[in-house]
This record gives C-alpha cells, sequence and structure tokens, in this order.
C-alpha cells in the first residue's frame, strides 16, 4: 500500500498556492481592480479641488528665558534631543489661539464666505486650523514643513503667510515673557527701594558706632589689646623689680642710718659687732648687668613690633617673648646676687649717686612713673574690653545688613539684567529671530485634494484589488472546497497520487476507445509490448489510437506492472478496480482505457468488467466489441484453446437490465462466489469498472478483495471531506488504494504549479 511521508510534506497554504489561487481567479480581481479605479477615478473628477500652499521653517535653536527670573536655557533643536523642540514649535504653529489671531487678521468673512457678515471668530479659526498641517520635513529634522489647504488660492496663501507672521510673535510670547515687561520694572523699582533703605539703616549704625569697616575694627582692637596686655605683663614685671631694687635700698638705707656702710667717698670702719656688708660689684658685673639691660630694652621693642604685624601665636613673637623672659630672670638674678648693681650701673652711665638716700629716691620715682604706666595700661585695656563688648552688639546687627544689601544688591543687579533683556524682547522685530528662519516662503497654490480625499481616492482604488483578491481567497479557502490542483492531495491530504489527467474538451477526447482495434481488420498477429522486461529490453510498440487517454492508461498500467513486480504478486489473475467518488468522475473511461493499455502486453488476456453501465450494450466505448457475461467470460477462458486465441481483450457486464424484471445487481457476495472462477481461468487480468463510492455502495465491501484499487478524484466535483472520507474507508477494507485526478485543469503559468 502506497502512503505519503507526512515529514516531506509541503506547507498546508504557500507561495505557489496564493500565486495559484491570484491566477485562477485572475478575471475577478480584474474586474474588482477596474470596478475600484473607476469609483476613484469618478471621485476623482467629480470632487471640489482644494489649494495647497507650503512654506518651510529651519530651527536652529530655541532660547527659553524668563524675564522675572533671569533664567535663560538655549536648547538646540537638531538630532535626537532636539524633537521635542521641534514638536513643542509644531504644537504652537498648530494651537487655537494662533489660529484666532490668523483669523482676526484675515477676516472672519473671507474664511467663512458663505455665511457673510455674520461669520464667527471661532468658526473662521477652525477653518484656519483645520486646513493647516504641520509636519517635519524627515525624522529628527529641525526643518518643519507648514500647509495650508483651502478652495481659495488666494486665501491660501495669504492665510499661511499671516501663519508664518503671527507664529514668531508667538514664539516670543511663549519663550520670552513679552507681556512681563512691566512686572519686571515694577520689581526692579521694589528691589531698588529695599536696598535704598537697607544701605541707609547700615550707614546709620556705623555712623553711630564708630565704626566704618567692622572687619578692619575688630582686628584693630584685638591687636591693640594684645599689645596692651604685653605691655601690661612686661611694666608689671619691671614693677616687680623695681620693687625688689626699692625694697633693697631701703634696708640698705637703714643700715647706713644705723652705722655698718658708709656711703662712697667716706671711709667707712664696719663695727667689730655686727656682720660685714654685702662686697660692691665688680666693674665686670656691673658691664654685665648694663648689656642685659639694654638687651631687654631692645627685646621689648622688637615684641611691639612683631606683636603690631602678627597674631600672638606667631613663632617669630613666641620665641621673642621666651628671649625676654629669659633676659628679665637674669637680671633679677644679677640683682639678688648684688643689690647694689642698680647703683653703680647708673652712676657709671652718669654722675655717682652721693648715698643711698639719693639712689633710694630715684628708684623711687622710677617706682612710681611704673607704677603710672601699669594704671595707663589698664585704663587701656578696660577702654578695649568695653570696645570689643560693644562690637560683640552691633556686629551681628551690621553684619545681619551687610548681608541683606549684598542679596538685595545682588537682586537688583539681575532686575535690571533682566529688564534690559526684556525691554530689547518687547523691542525686537518677531521676523528677526535668528534661531529661527523662513528657508521656504509660502509657495503658489497648488490644486490638491484633503488628506482624508486622498485617503477615500487611494482607498477605493485599493479596496477593487483587495476585495477581488478577498472574494478569490474567500471561494478557494471557505466557500469552494473541492480539490482544485493534484498537488492538494499530497500536500494537505497527505495521500498517494499516481497520475494527473488533464481536462480535455468533449470534441478533442478522440473517436471509440476500444473499437479502434488493429486487429479488427483480421490481418495477422500484431507486436505486442512483453509482460515482464527479457533479455532485449521491451519491444517496442508504438501506440495508434485517436483517444486523449491511451498515454495515460499506459502510464497507468506501467506503474501498477512495477508495483505487482516490487511486491513480487505472481498469481494470475491479478484483480484491480477502478472507482471514483461521484458519478461522471470518469472512472469507467479510465478503466477502458487502462483495459485496453493492459491488453497490449505481449500474451496478457484481459477482462474488463463493466459493474456500472446499465445498459452495457449501449456504451460507446465498447464499439463492436462483443459484450459477454461475467459468466459466459469466464466459461470462454476456460477453453484449452482459450490461450491461443488472438482476441486478448473481452468485455463482460454484470450490472442489472433494466429489461431483465427482478434481477438482483451484481454485489460483494457474487464476487467472493466467484473469486475460485477467476482464479481457475486463463486471464491475466481483470479490471473492475466499479460504481461511484457512495455509503450503500457494494464498492467498499470488494474493494478488499482487489490487488490495487484506482480511486478517480474527480477536479470539477470532489471536495477535500469526500476524499479523506473515501479514502479511509478503502484503506479501512485493507484495499491498496491510489489516486488518480482527473480533469485537472490549468489556471496558472508551469512554474507557478510547481512543473518542470
Amino acid at each position: 500500500m502506497q502512503k505519503s511521508d507526512p515529514r516531506g510534506a509541503k506547507p498546508a497554504f504557500g507561495l505557489q498556492d496564493v500565486l495559484y489561487v491570484l491566477f485562477k481567479h485572475k478575471w475577478k480581481i480584474m474586474v474588482s481592480s477596474a470596478l475600484g479605479l473607476g469609483a476613484a477615478a469618478t471621485l476623482y473628477v467629480t470632487r471640489k479641488p482644494l489649494y495647497e500652499s507650503e512654506a518651510e521653517l529651519v530651527i536652529k535653536s530655541v532660547l527659553q528665558r524668563d524675564a522675572l527670573d533671569g533664567h535663560e536655557v538655549e536648547t538646540a533643536a537638531g538630532g535626537r534631543g532636539g524633537e521635542q523642540v521641534v514638536n513643542t514649535e509644531m504644537l504652537i504653529l498648530r494651537s487655537g489661539d494662533l489660529a484666532k489671531e490668523v483669523a482676526a487678521a484675515i477676516g472672519p468673512e473671507r474664511l467663512l464666505p458663505e455665511a457673510g457678515e455674520a461669520a464667527r471668530l471661532i468658526d473662521a479659526a477652525a477653518v484656519v486650523q483645520g486646513g493647516i498641517e504641520v509636519k517635519p520635513a524627515s525624522k529628527g529634522s529641525n526643518v518643519v514643513l507648514v500647509i495650508y489647504r483651502n478652495p481659495d488660492p488666494q486665501l491660501t496663501v495669504d492665510v499661511l503667510n499671516e501663519v508664518v507672521k503671527r507664529y514668531y510673535q508667538k514664539h516670543l510670547e511663549i519663550h520670552r515673557s513679552l507681556s512681563a515687561f512691566e512686572a519686571v520694572a515694577k520689581q526692579v523699582e521694589e528691589v531698588g527701594t529695599k536696598l535704598r533703605k537697607t544701605e541707609a539703616d547700615l550707614n546709620k549704625l556705623k555712623s553711630e558706632s564708630g565704626i566704618i569697616s567692622l572687619t578692619d575694627e575688630t582686628v584693630s582692637l584685638s591687636s591693640q589689646r594684645e599689645r596692651t596686655k604685653q605691655d601690661l605683663n612686661g611694666a608689671r614685671a619691671e614693677l616687680a623689680q623695681q620693687m625688689t631694687l626699692v625694697d633693697h635700698l631701703e634696708r640698705r638705707l637703714s643700715e647706713v642710718a644705723g652705722g655698718s656702710i658708709t656711703p662712697i667717698g667716706s671711709q667707712v670702719v664696719p663695727k667689730k659687732s655686727e656682720p660685714a656688708a654685702p662686697a660692691a660689684p665688680t666693674a665686670a658685673q656691673i658691664e654685665s648687668y648694663q648689656a642685659l639691660s639694654k638687651r631687654i630694652e631692645f627685646l621689648q621693642q622688637r615684641d611691639f613690633e612683631l606683636g603690631a604685624k602678627y597674631a600672638a601665636g606667631d613663632s617669630q613673637v613666641v620665641n621673642n617673648r621666651r628671649e625676654l623672659t629669659q633676659a628679665r630672670a637674669e637680671k633679677q638674678g644679677m640683682l639678688e646676687k648684688s643689690p647694689g648693681l642698680v647703683a653703680q650701673a647708673t652712676a657709671t652711665q652718669g654722675a655717682p649717686v652721693a648715698n643711698p638716700a639719693d639712689e633710694l629716691k630715684v628708684e623711687q620715682t622710677k617706682l612710681d612713673g611704673l607704677q603710672a604706666r601699669i594704671a595707663s595700661y589698664q585704663t587701656d585695656l578696660e577702654t578695649c574690653n568695653s570696645r570689643i563688648t560693644q562690637l560683640s552688639v552691633i556686629g551681628p546687627k551690621i553684619i545681619d545688613l551687610e548681608r541683606r544689601r549684598e542679596m538685595e544688591d545682588t537682586e537688583y543687579r539681575n532686575s535690571e539684567k533682566s529688564l534690559k533683556q526684556a525691554k530689547i524682547d518687547v523691542e525686537l522685530d518677531p521676523s528677526k529671530i535668528s534661531e529661527i528662519r523662513v528657508v521656504d516662503q509660502p509657495s503658489a497654490p497648488v490644486k490638491t485634494f484633503s488628506d482624508m480625499m486622498k485617503k477615500i481616492i487611494l482607498g477605493l482604488a485599493g479596496a477593487g484589488v483587495g476585495v477581488g483578491v478577498g472574494i478569490a481567497f474567500l471561494l478557494e479557502l471557505v466557500i469552494d472546497r473541492r480539490i482544485k490542483r493534484p498537488n492538494e492531495i499530497e500536500s494537505r491530504l497527505q495521500l498517494p497520487l499516481m497520475l494527473s489527467i488533464p481536462f480535455v474538451q468533449p470534441k478533442n477526447r478522440g473517436a471509440l476507445l476500444i473499437s479502434n482495434d488493429r486487429t479488427a481488420d483480421g490481418e495477422g498477429e500484431r507486436n505486442a509490448l512483453p509482460a515482464v522486461r527479457g533479455a532485449d529490453g521491451f519491444n517496442a510498440f508504438p501506440p495508434k489510437t485517436d483517444h486523449f487517454i491511451h498515454p495515460y492508461s499506459e502510464a497507468i498500467r506501467d506503474r501498477i506492472v512495477f508495483n505487482f513486480q516490487v511486491n513480487n504478486m505472481t498469481h494470475k489473475p491479478k484483480l484491480m478496480a477502478v472507482t471514483g467518488l461521484s458519478a461522471g468522475a470518469g472512472a469507467s473511461t479510465i478503466a477502458a482505457g487502462l483495459a485496453k493499455a493492459f491488453s497490449e502486453v505481449n500474451g496478457a488476456k484481459v477482462l474488463l468488467v463493466d459493474l456500472t453501465s446499465e445498459f452495457p450494450d449501449d456504451n460507446p466505448m465498447f464499439g463492436n466489441k462483443p459484450l459477454h457475461s461475467l459468466v459466459g467470460a469466464l466459461q470462454a477462458a476456460r477453453n484449452t484453446r482459450f490461450k491461443e486465441g488472438s482476441q486478448n481483450l473481452y468485455l463482460a457486464s454484470a450490472a442489472s437490465r433494466k429489461s431483465e424484471p427482478g434481477a438482483a445487481a451484481f454485489g460483494p457476495m457474487h464476487l467472493y462466489e466467484l473469486l475460485p472462477h477467476f482464479r481457475a481461468s486463463e486471464f491475466d487480468y481483470i479490471i473492475f469498472d466499479m460504481p461511484a463510492m457512495a455509503q450503500t455502495s457494494p464498492t467498499l465491501a470488494m474493494a478488499g478483495l482487489m490487488d490495487k484499487v484506482l480511486l478517480v478524484v474527480d477536479g470539477e466535483d470532489t471536495n477535500r471531506e469526500t476524499l479523506k472520507w473515501g479514502y479511509s474507508e478503502l484503506v479501512k477494507g485493507r484495499a491498496d488504494v491510489s489516486c488518480i485526478y482527473n480533469k485537472a485543469r490549468s489556471h496558472a503559468p508551469s512554474w507557478v504549479l510547481g512543473e518542470a
């Protein structure tokens, strides 16, 4: 049994199927397309046209500036990032406010001539907004196309010119805040008033406190207080030294008064009963004391100078004070060892002290001077501290006023700058904006149609083609379920197809199929085809027949013979059946042609059994061939001289005849009873022309007894479901079935059908 391989099957509906449908229904598609094109042409001719004018704007960048806060941003319009900028400008061009301004400038009566003086501005703006189209020249481009359409050609150009003109003004109003000029001027005045008041308060506070600069005053007082503290500390140290000196002089004076010491220049003889007085300082000690005193004066002067330049923690100030402290300590040590150094050093520098009383007076005077200086330092220090306390109270107020003045001054300067920019924007000619330029002025009006009308016209033209194609596919895939091409049997239904026979017009089908036998004249035996391949191959015999089915019958015969040989079927006779799925499928013609083709095999005896004709004697295909009953044909085949006869094709009929009342039709039981007789006969091939398959047809039961069954598919009348049912029923009866597709019509070129 032959079965197709589903793994190698073609797609259920591929490109070839689509092309086949288009070629098959080309006239329907062409007629439908012509109707669609005709409707589109009619609408194009009869519809009132519009006039179109086009302008091009290039948007280089957009300067966004807020006059109130001075914020300014410039965004480039080119590239992907600038698409938002271009979209914003297109929204401005399509805005209703701009349409109202244009309508007011043009005049509602011109835009709505049918309304006349009763035309409303809002309706005229709708006409402007409805006729305008804004789009970028290309994706990502910063060139914007502005198109306006109107039935009036002159009005089209006027409106587009006004749109471009008003767009500049609208652009400035949105991005430059032209209406904020007065608000900015008022803001500048308010900020200036606040700034002047703050400056007056600050100057008054500084004048009352005597402060010119808070920072300089603070630094000066801090330095002065540090110097005063240092001077005070130095004076206190000198005071301590001077008090020690005075104390020594007083004790010495008391000793002199008691007679223990004699003033300089007198011979003093110590009393024996009292201890000796300290020795007088040497010249070296006096010189060292004087040098140390000069060093202390130098270090004090240097400390004063460094304190005025550097802070108290500076390394130079610290080192100098350390040396000063050491020098003072060294001087104090020298005085403790030799109290007379002060008097002797003074006497060395000037006139000698006559006696201790005079020396005490000198040192007492110095002591009083040191005390007066310390009091002055303390007074200065208290004054500095009082001033610093005053600054700590007034300073925050001054700082707050200065900070406020600085902020108000910055605000005032920014407001002045914004005011200048706003003034420039107000006085700027809108058409002179550098970032937006008109590339192409509004063009001359061109006759066209609205986008909706274009879509309708193109839709009608395309609808004709679409409807035609839709009808074609609707017929092929939904309504008409017939098998229209041979390859559908294998590709869609996965059934074995043996051969496809094209449709032939009745006038071209030829003469009688079986009666045109070359042996009818009785002139000897003819050359016949061998039943099997011999040593010298097949003996060629060119068939001579006028009937179109003969070459296809021979092709079927050869394939069946090959199938028998491959399957090693050597028994005789071999039973074959030809049936169809509907009356008129061509099964009888194929059965007769197949019988004639087998009769041409060398030495083959063929019996064609007609089970379909009610009046087989009148069958035009049989011609003048003698017709036997099935039993009579089997009896003749048992004749011993049957094989020697020249006749190879025998015709028999087993159908009931209307002229024989009560006669029973040939059925499966009859066939089963005759099987032994078939096998005992001398026939090589017996071909049954069976009735069309149906639920009550005897073909279904008899097919299982055949060696080969040919199922004829009528290309004009067989649908897919019927073929699948018939094939499955035959297979259930264990029949070896192959399909023959008959009446194949070619609606497309061979390359579309997948033929070579």
